[in-house]
């Protein structure tokens, strides 16, 4: 099971540290600065550029990707990376004679970029092909285009990707400018999964740390606070039109900030069961898919950040928006949700899945830095199970109540059948 043990590594930077007995050693490195910081930096999407273009060369490694990540995959590992709104995560998998090289790699790629014209005018391509992807399905473009609808005008209020002509504004001296106003080694959490010794860790987490920028910039080790949210348009059906031929909708409730009830992220945890556990045998699908067939593959879905999120359900749909909501609020209403024969079954699947969280040094990283850009902290295993196993019928019941149309703010990205 995971159980990170928390390091006060070299220099102040948080490491979170596990042994394992596999072979491989997994590898994730948190630098708390994403899209929610683009504004201040540049303009929109652009920290989403080093999620790519460090591995076009950095300081030591600057012959391009068969010098950075072709390094990983000689033996048999790779190397990948994300923007998200609040963080950019580094990863590396390899096996564990090599795993020093594979963390001094990624020290040069978060700490050195080269950002030289001829890679930016490159991955400048490569970008604008993601954006273009991201937009072509009606689910992924209602995701870049929904924090603009929940939050306007706050830093979280945007996708990670940027926009076309965003894109063509950045340059050399933008991209150095962003990386010396976000990157700094004192805002890392680091995350190491393997059989390794502590002794040997430390040293070779110190040697790369060391290429890591110290900058007068605010320290962060968790994901940080940008303001107040907008307020929720509680009540509201907000209709936003698209080319795409199907529709996307979305039934969404607030989630408060972590510091206003740090409980209520386990708590919506529990509720996400109980809407989608069983997979294709859940109440939504079976209701939205199976009965009704309003849609194939209905889901639910929440983001949260320190200021707060959303959750609640979404699917794509070919018929009427309206019969899909219709569909939702009866499930939400529904007494089988709040049976406790269902209940049973939903607190038997979070139990089995911890007790079926066998070693895997790569799952555990990605779900330990995941945790910690979500909760705040690295949540154990045993700790994320004792507390969604305790919770009682009444509880939940009383939470599912809460979930009513007074609350609720429903988007539909409506299809307009042009494209």
């Amino acid at each position: 099971m995971i159980d990170f043990q928390k390091i006060d590594g070299p220099h102040g930077v948080p490491v979170y540290f596990q042994r394992l007995p596999v072979n491989t050693v997994s590898l994730y490195w948190l630098m708390f600065v994403g899209s929610a910081d683009d504004e201040s930096a540049g303009g929109h999407g652009i920290y989403h550029w080093f999620e790519h273009i460090p591995s076009r060369g950095t300081e030591k490694f600057p012959g391009g990707y068969f010098d950075t990540e072709a390094r990983l995959i000689r033996h048999g590992g790779g190397a990948s990376a994300e923007t998200g709104s609040t963080y950019t995560g580094f990863s590396a998998d390899i096996p564990k004679r090599v795993w020093p090289d594979a963390l001094d790699i990624l020290a040069d790629m978060i700490g050195r970029p080269l950002l030289r014209l001829e890679d930016i005018e490159a991955e400048r391509e490569i970008i604008l092909q993601e954006i273009n992807e991201w937009h072509s399905a009606p689910f992924s473009e209602s995701l870049c285009r929904l924090p603009a609808v929940l939050w306007p005008g706050h830093p979280l209020g945007h996708d990670q990707l940027g926009t076309k002509e965003s894109l063509q504004a950045l340059d050399p001296r933008l991209l150095r400018k962003a990386h010396e106003s976000g990157y700094s080694r004192n805002r890392c959490a680091l995350f190491i999964a393997g059989d390794i010794e502590h002794s040997q860790l430390v040293d070779v987490v110190s040697d790369c740390l060391e290429r890591i920028p110290l900058r007068d910039v605010s320290t962060r080790t968790s994901p940080a606070s940008y303001g107040a949210l907008p307020p929720w348009k509680a009540g509201q059906t907000t209709i936003v039109d698209t080319e795409h031929d199907d529709s996307i909708v979305y039934l969404l409730f607030p989630v408060p900030s972590l510091a206003s009830r740090p409980g209520s992220l386990f708590e919506w945890d529990f509720v996400a069961d109980v809407f989608a556990a069983g997979e294709l045998g859940s109440p939504l699908n079976r209701l939205v898919r199976e009965d009704s067939q309003l849609a194939y593959s209905p889901d639910f879905i929440s983001t949260t950040h320190a200021d707060g999120g959303y959750a609640g359900l979404v699917a794509q749909t070919s018929v009427e928006p309206e019969r899909v909501v219709e569909a939702f609020w009866k499930l939400v209403r529904g007494s089988e949700i709040r049976s406790s024969d269902w209940l049973d079954y939903v607190r038997d699947t979070i139990r089995g899945a911890i007790e079926m969280h066998d070693p895997d040094a790569g799952e555990y990283t990605e779900q330990g830095s995941a945790s910690l850009a979500h909760y705040g902290r690295c949540v154990p295993d045993a700790e994320y199970a004792d507390t969604l196993l305790s919770y009682r019928n009444d509880e939940i019941v009383e939470w599912l109540d809460r979930l009513i149309e007074e609350e609720a703010h429903t988007i539909v990205f409506q299809g307009c059948g042009e494209s």
